[in-house]
């Protein structure tokens, strides 16, 4: 067969590459100033073929540079989780956990405001006792919310919440922080047992730093290391509050 009896049977059967793909690799890139031209300044039909081959080779490079930015970026953001998530594990005290939670996610996906709340009785037990232990160490790191109102958060979901664009006042960031110029946020659920325990406040200064359609697997697993270790350090808290009592009792029996 002739050249032009080759392009013509690759003209007629455009999927031969398909069945062949190997042969693609083997085809050696043309600059454009070697395609042959007529004297009408019309490409050949093997011209046409050839550009389009590198033209598909450029796209298939383009496509796998990009696979493979995408698969850094997924690690990057994983192992930063992983940190995370070792500091929010290992942590014995809520004031240390709450600290050290806010400072990595600032340093680490430069997220500038982070508020950690988490459902109180209606008496504010939970909240009295750690302003009594803490006192002003979780101020405007931790806040204290009813279970009703935080559910209302949520719409009976247990899925993050994002707000792409900020308009009226945020139920989540209140009067004080107006002045941060809070544009989006993201609304994570920590759950525990099914129910919905508490929430980790996003914002940022962005409008669409978060969006619907954001995946948001990340945040999810965080929140629920989260929500193990609220759980401990609480049990532990009261298991220590309970020695004490004992112990005092004792010495006053004595």
């Amino acid at each position: 067969m002739t050249k032009d009896e080759i392009a013509v049977y690759l003209s007629d059967h455009p999927d031969f590459f398909n069945d062949y793909p190997d042969l693609l690799g083997k085809i050696k890139s043309i600059d454009d100033q070697d395609i042959p031209i007529r004297q009408s300044n019309t490409l050949s039909l093997s011209g046409r073929l050839i550009k389009r081959v590198n033209e598909d080779k450029e796209k298939l490079k383009s496509q796998l540079e990009w696979f493979v930015e995408v698969s850094r970026a997924n690690e990057e953001i994983h192992q930063h989780l992983f940190e995370i998530e070792r500091l929010i594990l290992k942590s014995t005290q809520l004031d240390q956990m709450v600290k050290q939670l806010g400072e990595a996610i600032t340093l680490r996906f430069k997220i500038p405001y982070i508020l950690l709340y988490l459902v109180d009785d209606a008496d504010h037990y939970m909240e009295h006792k750690l302003e009594e232990r803490f006192s002003k160490r979780l101020d405007g790191l931790l806040n204290f919310v009813d279970q009703v109102t935080i559910n209302t958060w949520f719409n009976g979901k247990l899925k993050p919440v994002l707000n792409s664009d900020i308009k009226t006042p945020s139920k989540v960031f209140d009067k004080t922080w107006d002045m941060k110029n809070i544009q989006s946020e993201c609304i994570v659920p920590i759950i525990n047992r099914g129910d919905v325990c508490g929430a980790i406040v996003l914002g940022a200064t962005k409008p669409r730093h978060f969006h619907n359609g954001l995946r948001t697997e990340y945040l999810e697993r965080m929140a629920d290391r989260l929500a193990i270790a609220i759980d401990n350090i609480l049990l532990i808290d009261r298991l220590q509050l309970e020695r004490s009592n004992v112990s005092h009792d004792n010495r006053i029996s004595a």
